[in-house]
């Protein structure tokens, strides 16, 4: 089902790009970012909220209106040691959610180098959880991962603003804030939920076409 829903998307994202392409899109841009996501469960990891990347490809069919695709994945790490009966064992856990969305910007040109941008957006967001359990057995170390939990994906919504600097003809930096609401639970126990919904902040680079 999984699979299912993510094939989906992406021949829904796939269909979007060739209708805008054919009404002769006269640019398009590719993006490369870095940013925190204040997800409002991250407490229950010991975390005050989510690092990661995205990739974000913008359409431009007309002027003051853009098309943003982003794909990108942000997470939380953690390792921990503790001791049973003498053995020792230590334990790295990644909890990590991968969006996939497509969201409509109303592009505002302040000046020739500055623009600012805004608008909502929707996405499919997959999540999944890896935990590895590694014990010293002599002088040899066994690790075991944990197969067992299962976490549901979901559908959500998103919106964002921001500022976009142009430095050369086909190269610009941004900086933008968004909301996510999206939250995930486990497939065999739907009252344990993961809320990410949250504010986020992003920031990287834009090269234009």
């Amino acid at each position: 089902m999984k699979k299912m829903k993510l094939l989906a998307c992406l021949l829904a994202l796939a269909t979007a790009v060739g209708t805008v392409s054919a009404l002769g899109a006269p640019g398009f841009s590719l993006g490369l970012g870095v940013q925190y996501w204040d997800a409002e469960d991250a407490s229950k990891f010991d975390e005050h909220g989510m690092w990661g990347g995205s990739v974000i490809f913008r359409l431009r069919p007309i002027d003051y209106l853009g098309i943003d695709f982003r794909a990108g994945g942000v997470g939380i790490w953690d390792s921990s040691s503790y001791r049973v009966n003498g053995q020792k064992y230590e334990t790295d856990a990644a909890f990590y959610c991968c969006p996939l969305e497509v969201g409509l910007l109303l592009m505002l040109p302040v000046s020739d180098v500055f623009t600012i941008y805004g608008g909502p957006g929707v996405g499919y967001y997959y999540y999944d959880i890896d935990i590895e359990t590694t014990t010293k057995h002599g002088h040899h170390w066994h690790s075991e991962w944990s197969d067992h939990i299962k976490l549901d994906d979901d559908f959500g919504w998103y919106a964002v603003a921001g500022a976009k600097f142009q430095f050369a003809p086909c190269f610009s930096i941004f900086g933008e804030a968004r909301y996510t609401d999206t939250e995930t639970c486990l497939k065999n126990e739907k009252s344990v939920t993961v809320d990410c919904s949250g504010f986020g902040v992003q920031v990287g680079c834009m090269f234009d076409f």
